[in-house]
């Protein structure tokens, strides 16, 4: 046992050794020698929270880069003009370069989830009428056989709905069009499925 944790605690990062070692009395004595042990190989307590410490600036350095590179994108700067503006003390020219695309291209992908295009109104009229019509039917079907409504069901009925319309256009709820027909084709659904129950009646047992 105190040879597997030795070989499980040798397998952990820095940050994880760190980590565990704040909690160590938390943990049995057998455990805490364990980990004494694998942080001495790792040259001693000073010296893993040095590394620590210093994983730690650059993890904060990174979301620093990764904020300032995205509202300098948003100003219309290109990634070139981004990367000769930000510096960095801690992190090479390549990291800074790699941040700054990220960031750039996750504003990208999230202005392209936004736009409104013909693909929003015709896939989210088409998948708004075909996953009204799913979750109508089955909404309709738990009455008709159960005859009483399960509300959480409901949550089945935006899922289905914002499933297909989604499926349809390619983009999520962020857009407003994908939205608006999301919660239209959850009203259409429970209409449907209250008008099919009416049509039918209640199937269930006696």
């Amino acid at each position: 046992m105190f040879e597997e944790l030795i070989e499980r605690y040798s397998q952990y990062s820095d940050t994880e050794l760190v980590t565990t070692y704040s909690n160590k009395n938390a943990y049995t004595q057998e455990a805490q020698k364990a980990l004494e042990i694998e942080i001495k190989n790792r040259g001693g307590l000073e010296l893993l929270k040095i590394r620590y410490d210093t994983l730690i600036q650059k993890e904060n350095e990174k979301v620093r880069i990764s904020k300032e590179a995205g509202l300098l994108y948003l100003q219309g700067f290109t990634n070139n003009d981004i990367n000769s503006r930000i510096n960095s003390e801690l992190l090479s020219s390549e990291e800074i370069h790699e941040i700054t695309e990220t960031s750039c291209n996750k504003i990208n992908a999230s202005r392209k989830d936004e736009e409104i295009k013909p693909r929003t109104f015709i896939g989210s009229i088409t998948g708004g009428i075909i996953g009204g019509t799913i979750g109508g039917i089955l909404w309709s079907l738990q009455l008709i056989y159960s005859g009483h409504i399960f509300y959480l069901f409901a949550i089945g009925l935006v899922i289905i709905s914002y499933g297909v319309i989604k499926l349809f256009t390619k983009q999520s709820k962020n857009n407003i069009i994908v939205l608006i027909f999301t919660i239209a084709s959850v009203i259409y659904a429970l209409v449907l499925g209250f008008y099919l129950y009416g049509l039918f009646g209640y199937r269930g047992p006696q």
